[in-house]
């Protein structure tokens, strides 16, 4: 991180300093957390659009295009007493009823400017334009105080900065489908070591219901499983856009043609029981495509014979 990336102000030191004074019954949230789950929502939309995952790529058009009007979003909630952001001042969580209590409405006209993107100057042209009492409204604009309240000057990292941190929250996902438990178990350890999330199914419909609600960077299946056969779990993932690795595992692959099962949407081939340093080796390869564009749009190498 450069020196003036994520630099927290002093004022925002204090407000750390204060963060055990949270007001009782009230649930503190992350700004930080809130931001992941619509970065990733971005994500998600934009590589559906697309039919493959096209990863931080994504994040960082929506730090971009979104990043300020989401934290601005989230320091008017705060002030409204509507959300509590652990990022934003204590002294600051519901002060807009009781502090503009005289002048609401054309506080609440104010602040729903501000909230649409405006800053000040747009607050005081239209005051002037519209024939606001201009001394109430330079009122309401001091107290708001929304230059010291500028989150930018707390929270705003560059946009790769931001993508790291939100990866950090967000851990590359693997799904593992073998009715064998142990082999999950040493599959589980081996990903989990690379850093890669691990999600577990037993049986081929128990995996066709998780991968239709998930999005995976690693597919890991079993060719024989109960119900669904892998390679009909494979097809089927390839048919619906999936262009990540998708690694077939089994005691009994001479029973199949390789291209086959390929031409199925395996990329790689692993016969049991099959070398741990091949499947590290692999662990490593997703999550080095991670940030190339070339592994997002299905270029794989293939496993030899």
């Amino acid at each position: 991180m450069s020196a003036n990336s994520g630099r927290i102000s002093a004022r925002h030191c204090q407000t750390l300093a204060r963060r055990r004074n949270i007001p009782p019954g009230v649930k503190p949230m992350s700004i930080f957390e809130e931001a992941s789950r619509e970065a990733f929502r971005h994500k998600w939309i934009e590589s559906e659009k697309t039919g493959y995952d096209i990863g931080d790529v994504a994040i960082e058009d929506w730090h971009r295009r979104f990043w300020h009007k989401f934290v601005r979003e989230r320091w008017i909630q705060h002030i409204r007493g509507q959300a509590f952001w652990r990022e934003l001042d204590n002294d600051d969580y519901g002060f807009f009823n009781h502090t503009f209590a005289d002048c609401l409405k054309l506080a609440e006209s104010i602040v729903g400017k501000l909230e649409a993107g405006g800053e000040n100057l747009d607050i005081i042209q239209w005051a002037v334009d519209s024939g606001q009492n201009m001394e109430m409204v330079l009122s309401i604009l001091a107290r708001l105080d929304l230059n010291s309240h500028r989150l930018s000057s707390q929270l705003d990292f560059t946009g790769s900065e931001f993508a790291k941190n939100i990866r950090v929250r967000h851990k590359p996902k693997s799904l593992v489908v073998d009715d064998d438990p142990d082999a999950r178990e040493l599959l589980r350890a081996i990903l989990e070591h690379e850093n890669l999330e691990v999600v577990e199914a037993v049986t081929g419909e128990e995996a066709m219901d998780v991968v239709q609600s998930r999005r995976f960077d690693l597919f890991i299946l079993d060719l024989r499983l109960p119900r669904r056969h892998g390679a009909e779990i494979a097809y089927y993932l390839r048919r619906h856009g999936v262009h990540r690795f998708i690694v077939a595992i089994g005691s009994s692959l001479d029973e199949w043609h390789e291209c086959d099962l390929y031409d199925c949407g395996f990329t790689h081939l692993l016969r049991k029981p099959f070398p741990l340093e091949r499947m590290t080796e692999i662990a490593r390869d997703v999550l080095q495509s991670l940030p190339a564009s070339d592994a997002r749009s299905g270029r794989f190498r293939p496993e030899p014979g």
